[in-house]
């Protein structure tokens, strides 16, 4: 799975803000873990806040290799010398750069309202089983479920 990751930063087609949105997979470009306004490889390799110990470890290592610090190392070159391959690894087994990225805020409140249609069939499931059982009815599993909305209009036809 590193691995992946690692060939996914390297090409550009990782999960970042900026890839995100230029995906259309997201609205903003901004960084999950730190806020900073843009998500980029440049940012959670140099700059992000979440990541700094890490960072640390990385830019020693790729120093010792190289003689190179992160001022003088755009983040395409890094990426494209073998000598840093078992560092950036590294970097990324340790981090979660690259991983799924988490839903953004405003996709949260759509996926919670979407939510309330399955609670409240499960309610009024639950209440029907109980007034069965008050009636001393057995209580049945619909042998049908209601036909889906977007289902609906292929039955016509």
């Amino acid at each position: 799975m590193t691995a992946a990751r690692f060939y996914q930063v390297k090409t550009g087609h990782c999960l970042t803000g900026q890839y995100l949105e230029w995906t259309k997979n997201r609205a903003s470009a901004q960084c999950w873990w730190c806020r900073c306004k843009k998500q980029t490889r440049e940012h959670v390799f140099k700059n992000c806040g979440r990541w700094k110990e890490q960072q640390k470890v990385l830019w020693k290592e790729v120093w010792k290799e190289t003689g190179r610090g992160k001022s003088r190392y755009p983040i395409r070159d890094l990426l494209a010398d073998d000598r840093c391959s078992r560092a950036v690894l590294d970097f990324l087994s340790t981090t979660d750069v690259g991983r799924l990225a988490p839903a953004p805020v405003e996709e949260d409140a759509q996926s919670e309202a979407s939510e309330w249609e399955p609670r409240e069939r499960g309610e009024r499931e639950e209440e029907r089983g109980a007034e069965a059982e008050r009636l001393g009815a057995e209580v049945e599993e619909p042998l049908f479920l209601p036909t889906p909305a977007f289902m609906a209009s292929a039955e016509e036809e």
